[in-house]
């Protein structure tokens, strides 16, 4: 009789540890929108499977398309992929989506973050705290990765952020790497050539390019060379987390 009960525990112990853990996927999986075409949780399960696959993002990309949606309901599904996937906390994405909403770049960004490459999905999520930030601090946010090409690299390059601020344009190429990253003179010279033609090319709109990283690189070579590039391609560099970064771009909207 006692191995009766015993067995029973048990089975109850596992029914209340899988409904507690359904419970708990569904709530990653909740819309954050109030649409009522927004896809029910157990549809954004069914995509996070397919993440799990090669070419997964490929793969919802082409389910979507069959399915038609408008844009919020699409940065809503990508969005709550990007919670239930671990890549974002639920409460900063419900703060990303109510400052960068129908920015133009944001759903592409969104798509990358989900993918498979964990130093893809750190540059990209970095691109749209810097934006968020900005969102909060008084900036208007024109776009998040606008495509441009350069004339220079062989494929079409992008700005990262842009902002807006009164009458002044901010092309900011946002960089998230620790101070040990290796970064290479010949990435640092392109990048830094992209941002000065997309300043020449668009004179009317009175742009200030930035060059931005999270932390100062430990090597003075990088560093010595960042410091020359950003010089000859009339640059602003700035080091710092997005929001020390936004402070310095505040004054630099002061002062330029």
């Amino acid at each position: 009789m006692q191995i009766f009960f015993k067995i029973i525990f048990i089975i109850s112990l596992l029914n209340i540890t899988a409904n507690a853990y359904s419970f708990t996927s569904l709530k990653y999986a909740a819309k954050l929108i109030n649409s009522s075409k927004a896809l029910p949780p157990h549809q954004i399960k069914k995509l996070a499977k397919l993440l799990e696959e090669i070419h997964g993002t490929k793969k919802i990309g082409k389910v979507l398309g069959k399915m038609k949606l408008p844009n919020e309901v699409l940065e809503d599904t990508f969005m709550r992929l990007a919670i239930y996937t671990k890549k974002i906390k639920r409460k900063e994405a419900e703060e990303m989506m109510q400052h960068l909403k129908n920015v133009p770049g944001f759903r592409t960004t969104l798509r990358k973050i989900i993918g498979q490459s964990g130093k893809k999905t750190v540059g990209h999520l970095h691109e749209l705290r810097l934006a968020k930030k900005a969102s909060t601090n008084g900036f208007k946010v024109v776009g998040i990765g606008e495509k441009f090409s350069d004339g220079i690299k062989s494929m079409p390059s992008d700005i990262d952020v842009l902002l807006r601020k009164k009458n002044k344009l901010f092309a900011i190429e946002a960089k998230s790497y620790l101070p040990t990253t290796n970064m290479k003179p010949s990435m640092i010279k392109a990048d830094m050539k992209t941002l000065s033609n997309y300043t020449k090319q668009n004179k009317s709109k009175n742009i200030i390019p930035i060059f931005s990283i999270t932390n100062k690189p430990s090597s003075k070579n990088t560093l010595t060379i960042l410091k020359t590039e950003a010089k000859k391609n009339g640059v602003q560099l700035i080091y710092g987390n997005p929001q020390e970064q936004i402070e310095q771009i505040k004054l630099l909207s002061e002062i330029l």
